[in-house]
């Protein structure tokens, strides 16, 4: 391809445009020093430290948001080509000519080390261009040749010769990926950005006259050589791992072109092996063809000369080709130099990061998947390896996968609480009750989230509790219960969006989660509610997983909570002593309004280890089903009674009913006597044991009382609405 004799640069306005426009070189200088760029580059920043942090504390919720921030920053920046003319496109199709400049990319670089390098290559004579990448850890570099090339051959030879230059110049491995001549170049802010015009030019050396083929017989086949040339590759330290996987296809394709195995065939083959190898910018077709670029190593090598004979140990046993089996302590190392590991005691989940530094991007903490399962095994067969996936995941799950609870970390991370500054008041202050005073949300509030930590950090705990918010759509009930949790812990927060229906999936709902919010729960029937206050008090469960083979017995940590619109929701006349419901007048903006967090939860801490006490008892769980008697559906049975029916006086003589006569009056209602003796116990009436059975000692009412009697009397003296506790 011809060069052309004046070359401008090309400029994108983000790494997704695909229009390029010439531009200069003093331009783009200028671009970089100026502060066209300055907002971004310390956004970009910003928010590789937040991130770093974030992984630090295993937030996987805010590490997704943060990278996806990352990501939408740089692919909206602009970027120049250096090293070809490109009309109409970016890909190979549109070059029109090779530039004499050649771009070298330096990566993961701390403060110091950087310094240091930049220095060093700006008083480099050859530095035609030098400035620090958008992320503050990395260095672009371009440099001239000569002569300048003139097609894909000549330009690998002088990337190259660019390349190894710098590499030894600063000790550093360069980025392989800028062998691509269409590479882009994010533009970012470097007011101390070097532009050296005057540069002088790397001497490319030119291509030595290919040597003859070193066998005149069948040309090797790349099935054949494969064996050898992963050897070879992997004897010089290069594993197919991340971090180095375009270093390993690239060295196992220049010794199949030394062998003599023919392009097409090559380029098979890597495409089978290598299917996994995610090459968005850099296909593993692109680099069969680079390497091949290299025409005069073509066949230069004898492939029996490199082929090591099988050993006796090698043969002995079985079949004589399998690899000796690896060890436990092969396999650890392997897997810690392939991803760390972490078992998450919350979900009970085994977590992983990959070890992957071929790009910019930060590796992120995801849950260990089959497929991710399955690449960690592949990997190991490619370097030599020989393990079974069954000795794979019986050391998965052995103790060789350190442990951590997020709740325990979060907690340990928080300063002391200082004794004094009442946090949790304040959240429970951004919720106003109708019929309820602010004390007596406070009191009660105060205990649910005290034991919401309990349950969470104790598998011999359940919060026995249900907190529950009734109003009128819209006002930020749900969202109230979600922001409870802090950012880094809200992934274990979770909806029942279905609460007419609980399934299996329901009680394993409640040993992965921190909290569990059921919404529209005045929509559920009554063996619904009883089936839900009994997955309140459940300590373990005993079931089997979906597409599990055995049973498993998991701790209950979460605590419930729910929200509703009608305020008579409760349908157990047993009693109901396990509800917190509250009728909703206004609650702030939770997503507007601060909430902090360390403090309310450092708070929370302080108390549980102090011994509050976050459970009723005695008198507190008679004052808390006398106040949940406004929640109540309306109950027949005990609506009847009082209405016909009083206490006789001390000098009064009452009549002797049994509860079958009383459903006998009340025939049309259906009631049953069970209904009937259950209201009248809560009610007050005496009852005694006869031969014949047991009767309750009642009084008719007159007509006049049928007409005045209250619909709902309180059976004992008004309610004692407790203050709030800070420590017991």
């Amino acid at each position: 391809m011809k060069n052309e004799i004046s070359f401008w640069p090309s400029r994108f306005a983000s790494l997704r445009d695909t229009v390029p426009v010439p531009t200069t070189w003093g331009d783009l200088v200028e671009e970089i020093r100026g502060g066209r760029h300055l907002t971004v580059t310390r956004l970009y920043r910003e928010t590789c430290a937040r991130l770093a942090e974030a992984e630090a504390a295993g937030d996987i919720a805010s590490v997704e948001e943060l990278k996806r921030r990352k990501v939408s920053l740089k692919t909206s920046q602009a970027a120049f080509v250096c090293s070809v003319i490109l009309e109409g496109g970016r890909s190979q199709q549109h070059v029109r000519g090779y530039s004499d400049k050649a771009m070298v990319d330096i990566d993961d670089l701390n403060g110091k080390s950087l310094d240091t390098l930049v220095a060093r290559v700006k008083a480099d004579p050859h530095t035609f261009l030098a400035y620090v990448t958008l992320s503050g850890r990395g260095l672009r570099v371009v440099a001239r040749v000569e002569p300048a090339p003139t097609d894909a051959r000549t330009f690998a030879r002088a990337w190259q010769t660019v390349n190894d230059y710098y590499a030894r110049l600063l000790g550093v491995t360069v980025d392989a990926q800028c062998k691509n001549a269409t590479r882009m170049s994010v533009l970012c802010h470097d007011p101390e950005v070097c532009y050296r015009p005057e540069a002088e030019a790397l001497a490319v050396e030119p291509e030595a006259p290919a040597r003859p083929r070193a066998s005149r017989g069948r040309p090797v086949r790349a099935v054949s050589a494969a064996p050898t040339v992963r050897r070879l590759v992997e004897d010089d330290g290069i594993l197919y791992a991340p971090g180095s996987h375009n270093a390993y296809i690239c060295r196992c394709l220049y010794w199949m072109n030394r062998f003599g195995v023919s392009e097409a065939d090559a380029e098979a083959w890597a495409l089978s092996e290598f299917a996994d190898y995610d090459a968005a910018e850099h296909s593993v077709a692109a680099t069969v063809r680079s390497c091949y670029a290299q025409t005069a190593e073509h066949a230069t090598c004898r492939l029996a000369r490199y082929a090591r004979a099988r050993t006796s140990k090698d043969k002995s046993g079985g079949g004589g080709s399998r690899a000796p089996r690896v060890s436990v302590g092969q396999m650890e190392d392997f897997i810690g130099r392939w991803c760390q590991l972490r078992r998450n005691l919350l979900i009970h989940q085994l977590e992983v990061r990959l070890m992957d530094g071929t790009g910019e991007e930060e590796p992120r903490w995801q849950l260990m998947t089959d497929a991710l399962e399955n690449s960690l095994w592949r990997a190991m067969q490619h370097e030599g390896l020989d393990a079974d996936l069954f000795r794979l995941r019986t050391l998965l799950q052995s103790d060789f996968v350190p442990t951590y609870h997020p709740l325990r970390r979060y907690l340990d991370t928080l300063p002391p609480w200082d004794g004094t500054t009442d946090y949790i008041g304040r959240l429970a202050r951004m919720v106003v009750c109708r019929g309820t005073s602010a004390a007596e949300f406070d009191y009660y509030f105060r205990r649910w989230l005290v034991g919401m930590l309990a349950a969470a950090l104790d598998d011999g705990v359940v919060n026995h509790e249900i907190l529950v918010l009734l109003g009128p759509q819209g006002s930020f009930k749900s969202s109230f219960l979600e922001n409870l949790l802090p950012p880094c812990l809200r992934r274990y927060y979770t909806t029942k969006t279905n609460s007419q229906r609980l399934t299996k999936d329901d009680l394993f709902t409640m040993t992965e989660n921190l909290l569990v919010n059921f919404e529209e729960i005045d929509s559920m029937q009554r063996p619904e509610l009883n089936q839900l206050k009994a997955m309140t008090t459940t300590l373990y469960i005993n079931e089997r997983p979906a597409y599990g083979r055995n049973k498993v017995r998991l701790p209950h940590v979460a605590s419930f909570c729910a929200t509703g619109n009608n305020l008579q929701f409760l349908t157990d006349d047993t009693g109901n002593r396990r509800w917190l419901p509250f009728e909703v007048e206004h609650i702030e903006n939770p997503w507007t309004t601060p909430i902090d967090y360390e403090g309310v939860y450092a708070q929370a801490k302080a108390l549980l280890d102090g011994g509050f006490r976050y459970w009723f008892q005695g008198d507190e769980v008679e004052a808390l089903n006398r106040r949940n008697r406004r929640f109540e559906a309306p109950n027949p049975a005990r609506e009847l009674i009082l209405a016909h029916y009083r206490r006789p006086s001390a000098l009064e003589k009452g009549r002797y009913l049994t509860a079958s006569q009383i459903c006998a009056r009340f025939a049309s209602m259906r009631l049953s006597p069970v209904q009937v003796g259950r209201a009248m116990k809560e009610l007050g009436f005496e009852q005694k044991r006869l031969r014949s059975g047991y009767i309750w000692i009642v009084a008719d009412r007159s007509a006049e009382e049928m007409n005045s009697v209250l619909p709902e009397s309180l059976s004992s003296g008004d309610e004692i609405i407790p203050t709030p506790q800070t420590s017991d």
